[in-house]
């Protein structure tokens, strides 16, 4: 391909890739992105690294080339979500260049490399791949393309370093005349060295790939196929094997790394990974989108993924073609890690659905060979995809809006505490109760509105205690039944008692560990709020309830909480045994009940019969006083 052409195919792509995600620069930061953004901003270098590349301290996956990768962001943008954007966008056009390259280098068909990639680059149904900063699937791709890149420049080393020989075997002659001595005459042979170095990049571009995301791991894979079904080199077993040595050796370690690490992952310990009926589910969708990457309703898309994979292998029957086998297989070895986790997302087809783009630009070209030479066909054949492209960039438009929508949901909980408070003193603590937004996304959040003297934890932080009293202020966010955010100030100058002492081993395998209250004070018409921190301490066969009654001087109930733990989300005999449980109580005081002092009444009883729990020659744990105020 001359220059000229490379670059006027660049410029198309560009602007293509730009004009469709221009949408994607106005953008808000989402989900995880507020985590990373905390992580980057509250870290010195050393916690920056040690936090990414020691395993020991991964409790989801382990991806440090992605922390990397937003920390050098961060000290470039700051808290600008602008800057972040525009990068994706950048690392999106480079993903189609890439693309363009590798069909270029393989096929040598100009015309199927720039269809598949315009066909590509727009696709609406890994948009948020691009939209979200804090997705992995772009910037794995960039070093995945780019490690398949090197490699079939390493594997066909030999019809890039003709002009190099040339120029050698002139510095030869030269050094031979100079010397007239044929023994000191260098015998440089460009094509090994230009292999070593391919090969040298390829396997760096792997590590860096395997670093940003798991879906690295099948890239070996990848190239072997590449090797032995695209390329066909010719080879034997021994070479076969110190080609692949060094990408087996890192398998090796890297495999239990990642055992490790997702046996201890607070996400798959949540959500679970494994092999189950949702995986051949999940396996079907994946392919079906694969199959028409526009998407189609059900049941039309499995009706057409069946005709699809029918033509798809009749063709590779009749034309002998493992070009082709290598696309279907390698589509899905890109998603094929995923399929067993519980959940959908066609994001995951960033990497996977090049291979649809690639086929449909073959088919195109197949088209086109049989008809190019009409007139009327040229115009025809431009105008479909001109009508793809644009048909693709209304729709990443549409996704574009809808995922800003979803993120403005999600920062319900903080736009609300930012409109009431416009700065908060330093060394603030908020605690949220059941908040609707993952706790890490809300910490980050605050922290770019009010910087690092603000602090941010809930009850769905694992087994961490909240500590309400750790700070100089601190408050307790709940929700009302509108999902309307409420807050108490936590009273620092608490004073009460119990008149047993903590912790407290009740008669079934259960400890109550300690409580905090978050003020003795309390008006008519607010939730007395408290926490307990439980902890089964050996398998629980019946399923009890907690109960918190507000007493009286003369022991009669005027308020009473009484429900399952964690309001009936965790039944006691789903408790796994040596694990803490966070359990908020919210008793509301209703608006008749008298001022004055009362008591608090905890403890357990048995859902079945309603027989109490004892704990030792009582029945519940008795916290006061406590006072209903005006």
């Amino acid at each position: 391909m001359s220059r000229k052409l490379f670059l006027f195919s660049s410029a198309i792509i560009a602007a293509i890739v730009w004009i469709t995600y221009a949408p994607a620069t106005r953008l808000n930061f989402y989900g995880d992105d507020y985590a990373f953004l905390e992580i980057a901003g509250r870290s010195s270098l050393t916690q920056y690294l040690a936090f990414y590349f020691d395993p020991r301290l991964q409790t989801g996956w382990y991806r440090p080339m992605q922390g990397m990768f937003f920390g050098i962001e961060w000290v470039l943008f700051g808290k600008d979500p602008i800057g972040y954007h525009v990068v994706n966008v950048l690392v999106h056009f480079a993903n189609c260049l890439l693309l363009f390259a590798l069909v270029w280098c393989v096929l040598k068909k100009w015309r199927v490399a720039i269809i598949a990639t315009l066909i590509y680059a727009g696709l609406p149904l890994y948009g948020v791949a691009v939209f979200w900063p804090g997705d992995a699937d772009f910037l794995l791709t960039f070093f995945y393309l780019l490690s398949l890149f090197f490699w079939i420049l390493h594997l066909q080393a030999n019809k890039f370093t003709s002009h190099v020989s040339c120029l050698t075997s002139r510095v030869s002659r030269f050094t031979f005349h100079a010397t007239r001595n044929t023994q000191h005459v260098s015998r440089f042979t460009p094509s090994t060295s230009l292999r070593a170095w391919f090969y040298i990049l390829s396997f760096l571009s792997f590590l860096l790939a395997l670093l940003t995301k798991e879906f690295g791991v099948t890239l070996p894979i990848v190239l072997f196929l590449v090797d032995r079904l695209v390329l066909q080199t010719k080879t034997n077993v021994a070479d076969l094997a110190r080609r692949y040595a060094a990408f087996l050796v890192v398998w090796l370690f890297y495999l239990p790394l990642e055992y490790y690490i997702q046996s201890r992952s607070v996400l798959t310990n949540l959500y679970g990974y494994g092999i189950g009926a949702h995986t051949l589910s999940n396996a079907m969708q994946y392919l079906a989108w694969l199959a028409f990457p526009w998407g189609l309703p059900e049941p039309v898309n499995y009706i057409w993924l069946v005709v699809a994979m029918m033509s798809f292998v009749a063709i590779i029957i009749v034309k002998r073609s493992m070009p082709l086998i290598f696309l279907g297989v390698a589509a899905v070895l890109a998603f094929l890690p995923v399929i067993n986790f519980p959940w959908f997302f066609t994001r995951y087809l960033y990497l996977s659905v090049m291979a649809s783009a690639v086929v449909v630009a073959l088919l195109f070209d197949w088209v086109w060979m049989k008809l190019g030479d009409h007139k009327w066909f040229a115009p025809i054949a431009f105008g479909v995809v001109a009508l793809f492209v644009y048909g693709n960039s209304l729709s990443v438009a549409s996704a574009a809006a809808d995922f800003a929508e979803l993120g403005r949901q999600t920062r319900v909980p903080f736009r609300d505490i930012a409109q009431q408070h416009p700065s908060f003193p330093d060394d603030t603590y908020l605690y949220f109760i059941d908040p609707p937004t993952i706790t890490s996304q809300l910490s980050g959040m605050f922290f770019l509105r009010y910087g690092a003297g603000i602090r941010v934890s809930s009850n769905q932080v694992g087994e961490q205690r909240a500590n309400l009293r750790g700070h100089k202020n601190a408050y307790v966010i709940y929700f009302d039944d509108q999902q309307r955010t409420r807050e108490l100030p936590v009273d620092m100058a608490l004073s009460v008692e119990t008149r047993l002492p903590l912790p407290l081993d009740f008669a079934e395998p259960i400890r109550l560990e300690g409580y905090e209250l978050v003020s003795a004070k309390v008006k008519r018409g607010q939730p007395i709020l408290l926490l307990l921190y439980w902890r089964g301490l050996r398998r629980i066969d019946k399923d009890l309830i907690v109960f918190a009654h507000l007493v009286d001087q003369s022991g009669g109930v005027v308020a009473a909480y009484e429900q399952a733990p964690r309001h009936g989300t965790a039944p006691t005999s789903t408790w796994q045994p040596g694990e803490m449980l966070v359990d908020a109580i919210q008793l509301p005081i209703p608006t008749q009940v008298s001022p004055g002092k009362y008591r608090l009444a905890v403890g357990l009883y048995d859902s079945t019969t309603r027989r109490r729990v004892g704990i030792g020659d009582t029945d519940h744990l008795v916290i006061e006083p406590l006072s209903v105020v005006e």
